[in-house]
């Protein structure tokens, strides 16, 4: 499968054996990504990664939105899908990709990195990460206002996270815009900054519409040190939350976690046994 308006290939361009990772693939982001577990499984397997959309502050999209054109380009090239792996809250897009792909062809193997769900706080923390980021164009007023702000989204009791959401995208742009002002940088609502954040914020929030659980149960969780500790984590081996299947742990940080070597080989036995 060549690249398309739905995956990147970014490995193995010339093998018949498919597989899929689905991650936000932000740029200039510290933690692993596909690419590095790419580099270390080699050309053997057709890697593809799903591509993020490009979301405007005040957009909405359904998880269909997100999702039918992941699963019509696959089902177009009709190739044999080998696996699908899923990195934090992309677990929740490859449960359904996998599920999809199961209606036209066997299983491919589910297999999930540190698998994380969304709740209110772990949209406030990504806030507070972003405004962190933002921290020297900001001033200490506006740093603490958008702290205040967070606080309380977060300390609120669950609600709509979609409405979240986009509460959430308002006030980083009430936040940064007079600083943008400031330093000449233009209208903050169409800044790359701007749109990468609504980006992100909202293929977070969409996977509150999608149920990962069928998935899941049948999915190897590959788990970092600190999985534990991530926010909202998907639960181990707990029937109600999803996870029932096989979980490998490894003594890696979660930023590490696409990095490792030991990961790598543990993947690549995983793509190889039948």
């Amino acid at each position: 499968m060549p690249a398309s308006g739905s995956w990147d290939v970014i490995c193995g361009a010339d093998s018949g054996q498919i597989v899929l990772g689905v991650g936000f693939p932000a740029a200039g982001c510290r933690e692993a990504g596909f690419s590095d577990l790419a580099a270390r499984i080699g050309p053997e397997y057709r890697l593809l990664q799903a591509r993020a959309l490009i979301i405007r502050p005040g957009q909405r999209l359904s998880a269909d939105a997100y999702v039918g054109p992941l699963i019509e380009d696959i089902r177009r090239d009709r190739g044999l899908v080998l696996a699908v792996l899923g990195y934090c809250v992309g677990s929740v897009y490859a449960a359904v990709v996998a599920e999809e792909i199961s209606r036209w062809q066997p299983p491919p193997k589910a297999i999930m990195f540190d698998p994380q769900s969304v709740n209110n706080k772990f949209l406030c923390l990504q806030f507070r990460n972003e405004i962190d980021s933002l921290s020297a164009l900001l001033s200490d007023d506006e740093i603490e206002r958008a702290s205040k702000v967070a606080t309380e989204i977060s300390q609120s009791a669950t609600g709509d996270i979609a409405d979240i959401a986009t509460e959430i995208i308002e006030s980083y742009l009430e936040v940064i815009t007079p600083a943008f002002e400031r330093a000449g940088l233009g209208d903050a609502r169409s800044d790359k900054f701007a749109v990468a954040f609504a980006s992100y914020i909202s293929w977070l929030s969409v996977t509150d519409q999608i149920d990962p659980s069928l998935a899941w149960k049948r999915s190897t969780v590959i788990a970092s040190s600190a999985y534990a500790d991530l926010p909202d984590r998907a639960y181990l081996a707990d029937g109600d939350h999803g996870i029932t299947g096989q979980v490998i742990p490894f003594d890696v940080g979660h930023a590490e976690l696409l990095r490792s070597d030991s990961v790598a080989r543990a993947v690549l036995g995983l793509l190889g046994s039948r």
